[in-house]
C-alpha cells in the first residue's frame, strides 16, 4: 500500500517517509522517546482520492511506525496512531506531520526502555555562536539543539542544515558539539566531527555551508 503509485496528487510511501523523519527528529531531541500520535496534513483533493484506502493505509503506516521505533530502540507510550487531516495551507502532492508529545513527556512506562541518566549538576557556562552575518544565539541550559525545524532551540532557515542537524551540551569540562546524522556534516576547525567534541572560545564551527564561531566568557 505505501508503494502504491499515484500519476497526481500524494504518494503514500512519502507520508510513511515524512513520518518516519519526523520519528528521528523527535527521537534525538528527546533521547529516543518518540509519539505515539501522527496527525497528517493533506491537500482536500489528496484527502479525498486517499479516502477508499485510507483504513489500509493507516494500519500500514502504524505498523511503519512500531517497525521503525523497535529497529532504532526508540521509546513509544503505545499503540501507534496516526490521522489524516485537511490541511488548507498545502498544495497537491504534500504533506505536514505533526506528532503528539513524546513519550517521556506521557509519563510513559516500558519494559524495555532505558533509564535516563539525570544530568549532573554543574555552574552554567555562558556562551554563544555568532554567525557568519553577525547575529548571536546565547546557549542556554544544558542541551541546545541547532537545524531547520522550528523544534530546534537555535532554529535557521537553511536548506543545508539538517531538521535537526546538531546539538551543542554543557558538562563540567564545558561545552561540546555533537553531529546529530545530519546529511552534509559537522566540522570544528575545518575537522569533520564524528563524535562529541569539546569546545573552545574562538574555534570555527560549520554546519554544513552555514559558518559559526563558538565564544564563551
Amino acid at each position: 500500500m505505501l508503494t502504491r503509485a499515484r500519476r497526481t496528487g500524494i504518494r503514500p510511501i512519502e507520508i510513511g517517509r515524512q513520518i518516519i523523519a519526523a520519528m528521528d527528529d523527535q527521537a534525538a531531541t528527546h533521547n529516543g522517546d518518540v509519539a505515539q500520535r501522527y496527525v497528517v496534513g493533506l491537500h482536500k483533493s489528496d484527502l479525498s482520492a486517499l479516502r477508499d484506502f485510507s483504513k489500509a493505509l493507516l494500519s500500514e503506516l502504524r505498523q511503519a511506525i512500531a517497525n521503525h521505533a523497535k529497529f532504532e530502540g526508540y521509546t513509544i507510550a503505545g499503540e501507534a496512531d496516526v490521522t489524516l487531516e485537511e490541511d488548507v495551507a498545502l498544495r497537491i502532492g504534500s504533506c505536514v506531520v505533526t506528532p503528539g508529545e513524546a513519550a517521556a513527556n506521557q509519563q510513559a512506562v516500558s519494559a524495555h526502555s532505558k533509564p535516563i541518566a539525570q544530568p549532573h549538576q554543574h555552574a552554567a557556562l555562558r556562551a554563544v555562536v555568532v554567525l557568519a552575518d553577525g547575529s548571536r544565539h546565547t546557549l542556554d541550559g544544558d542541551l541546545v539543539t541547532i537545524g531547520r525545524q522550528a523544534s530546534c532551540t537555535i532554529m535557521i532557515a537553511d536548506n543545508n542544515l539538517s531538521r535537526v542537524h546538531a546539538r551543542f551540551r554543557t558538562g563540567d569540562d564545558g561545552w561540546t558539539i555533537e553531529d546529530l546524522g545530519s546529511t552534509n556534516g559537522t566540522k570544528v576547525n575545518g575537522v569533520l566531527i564524528t563524535e562529541p567534541t569539546l569546545l573552545t572560545s574562538g574555534q570555527s564551527i560549520a554546519l554544513g555551508s552555514l559558518q559559526l564561531v563558538f565564544e564563551q566568557a
